[in-house]
């Protein structure tokens, strides 16, 4: 309660915040309970710090997708009406063959994308798909700030 206290009045993030509180914890159980206790709280304090970090960061991750394809409007169609998601599409021209392509930049949750990746297999089996991981994306459907 403290830390989310913390957070919404400072600009550091919520694993920081909790770091900080429970960092303040071990050390009055250092000056209350002795030395020994102290540093078995540091040793929980360290563990925990890096579970707690990898199990928010899981939580919020979300998959951004850069597909180069030929023929985008299959693609685009399934994004907007089957995953109620949303799209940007560019033209690009590939840097060997010379050929016009076309680029669809989107981001959705995992279970999301593993669909779409499923349907561009099906739809554009020639498609070159990039995806990477992301833990913040701040925009519409996602963070607000």
């Amino acid at each position: 309660i403290i830390a989310m206290i913390l957070k919404r009045y400072t600009s550091l993030n919520i694993g920081t915040v909790l770091l900080l509180v429970d960092l303040a914890g071990v050390i009055l159980a250092y000056f209350v309970f002795g030395p020994e206790t102290g540093l078995f709280s540091s040793l929980g304090l360290m563990a925990k710090s890096l579970v707690i970090g990898d199990v928010i960061e899981n939580i919020n991750l979300c998959k951004c997708f850069s597909i180069i394809c030929d023929d985008p409007a299959p693609i685009c169609d399934y994004i907007i009406h089957g995953l109620n998601r949303s799209a940007t599409v560019y033209e690009a021209q590939g840097a060997f063959s010379h050929h016009k392509k076309t680029v669809i930049l989107t981001t959705m949750k995992r279970s999301q994308a593993l669909k779409l990746k499923n349907y561009i297999r099906t739809v554009e089996p020639t498609a070159f798909i990039l995806i990477s991981n992301s833990s913040e994306i701040i925009g519409k459907g996602f963070l607000t700030n």
